[in-house]
């Protein structure tokens, strides 16, 4: 463990001038207005920047997939953004603002336009409904890497050829069909299998595949518990490890003899006790004791992130052998509340995202602090965040790459490019799956990359002057500021 005196001025400045070096790439790496990435994103921009219109817009994408036909498609549509809008504008708020009913603005002229039909059978609204898909079906695309094995590994290998390393994740969770949770199961290991054949052949990248404690493994796979284990929230409430641990045994076999890497994910906050104590128990299993290769996730956004990460200290360092832990922010705060406040039982998560940010620099300074037993991997889009690590990495004494920084697929790519350049190890977070399978993911990322907190849409779609942006979690706190994201 780590004793040395970090100095919080020397210590402020630093991350104030690494981020304005970050920040200064970022810039230098932005998407030129003739690259179908830029306007990707500004169209992201037009189409949420209404809150309410946003909300509807993602209403009818989650229940696209269940939709039958055009007419469904069409009809759905025009329930989900025209009922309610046009009919009822200028209607007084009670804060006295005019508006639409319920806070609605008008639709965008366009958008108005497309959902103007009133029968949803006609030869226009399936045009409009065929359009749709293929609008959805795009923005999928952004934050998933392919539909198939074979999509997916052509897309890593292109990360790999920016310098940029991968971690792949098969699309489905909280999975209720036994039989699909081991087909699951088994396509994570076929994966793995087909990785490892695959990866042999690849050039050798010496920024992503070593680091200052020798080499890493070039395959990397997420694995969700609730994918491979059906009703995992049931097996939860009885705290029934078992039932997970033999899922969990023949994928961490595959890895180990495929030499892979596998992080077990971390989901919603009623399975956390039950996944920190499989991952325990399967890692101190004479099986796994001595393996080094696999990983957990630590969320900020929990209230008790700290004594979880300090409870995983105290387990890993008798183990004898290193394992990683992921520091996210978290990405299920509004469900967390909502089952919180259904269930009158505490809410888990901090209520406000400076709090969330704050937590994530504590607990990163304690695994910092303890890397010699915990390899530290930090998932942030916030550029203070990034900073910090970055600052407390320098300021520790330890070698440069000690830390891994990682983020999702889709979203802040010139954030991904300015890391890279700065020669930090970036791992990208890269799902697939269909589209139906993949819904309540692609929901969580649209939520994040277009929340009206969301550190990508401040910096880069806003006006956030950079100092407010570098500033100490807390010191700029918008007025009933609430929520999280993985930023």
């Amino acid at each position: 463990m780590l004793t040395r005196k970090v100095n919080q001025h020397d210590l402020e400045a630093d991350i104030n001038a690494i981020g304005r070096e970050i920040f200064k790439r970022a810039e230098a790496a932005a998407p030129s207005i003739f690259s179908v990435e830029f306007w990707q994103q500004f169209a992201m921009n037009r189409m949420t920047a209404d809150e309410d219109l946003k909300l509807r817009l993602f209403r009818f994408i989650e229940v696209l997939p269940s939709l039958q036909d055009s007419t469904t498609i069409a009809r759905s549509l025009r329930e989900h953004l025209k009922s309610g809008s046009a009919k009822s504008r200028n209607a007084t708020s009670p804060d006295g603002h005019t508006s639409s009913q319920n806070g609605r603005q008008p639709l965008p002229p366009l958008l108005d336009l497309a959902v103007s039909y009133d029968n949803p059978n006609g030869i226009f609204a399936h045009a409009v409904a065929k359009a749709a898909l293929i609008a959805c079906e795009q923005g999928a695309r952004k934050f998933i890497v392919g539909s198939t094995p074979d999509q997916a590994i052509a897309s890593v290998r292109q990360l790999r050829r920016r310098n940029m390393c991968f971690t792949l994740d098969l699309l489905g969770e909280t999975t209720l069909d036994d039989d699909l949770a081991r087909q699951h199961q088994m396509q994570y290991i076929t994966l793995i299998e087909q990785l490892s054949r695959q990866a042999r052949e690849w050039p050798a990248v010496p920024l992503l595949d070593t680091a200052p404690w020798g080499s890493l493994p070039r395959i990397n796979v997420s694995v969700k518990l609730s994918a491979i284990v059906a009703n995992l929230h049931a097996i939860a409430s009885r705290s029934d490890a078992e039932a997970v641990l033999e899922r969990l045994r023949p994928i961490l076999r595959a890895a180990r003899l495929n030499g892979a890497f596998i992080n077990i994910d971390m989901e919603y906050y009623a399975a956390k006790d039950l996944t920190l104590d499989v991952f325990k128990r399967v890692l101190t299993e004479p099986e796994f004791r001595d393996w080094e290769h696999c990983g957990i996730v630590i969320q900020a956004y929990l209230r008790d992130a700290e004594s979880d990460m300090r409870s995983m200290i105290d387990w890993a360092r008798p183990r004898g052998a290193t394992v990683t832990v992921r520091v996210v922010k978290g990405a299920y705060w509004d469900s967390e509340v909502a089952a919180a406040r259904r269930d009158n039982a505490p809410i888990p998560v901090y209520t406000e995202k400076w709090e969330s940010d704050a937590s994530f620099e504590r607990v990163a300074e304690l695994l910092l602090r303890n890397a010699d037993v915990i390899r530290p991997a930090f998932a942030s889009h916030n550029v203070r965040s990034i900073a910090a690590v970055l600052a407390m990495e320098a300021a520790m004494g330890l070698p440069p790459r000690t830390l891994e920084l990682q983020m999702l697929t889709g979203m802040g790519d010139p954030l991904k490019r300015a890391v890279v350049s700065m020669g930090q190890r970036l791992r990208v977070y890269a799902p697939f799956g269909d589209m139906l399978t993949g819904m309540a993911y692609l929901i969580r990322r649209l939520i994040e990359n277009t929340a009206n907190e969301s550190f990508l849409r401040q910096s880069f779609a806003g006006n956030t002057p950079v100092e407010q942006m570098l500033a100490p979690p807390g010191a700029f706190r918008p007025q009933g500021a609430t929520g999280c994201s993985h930023g």
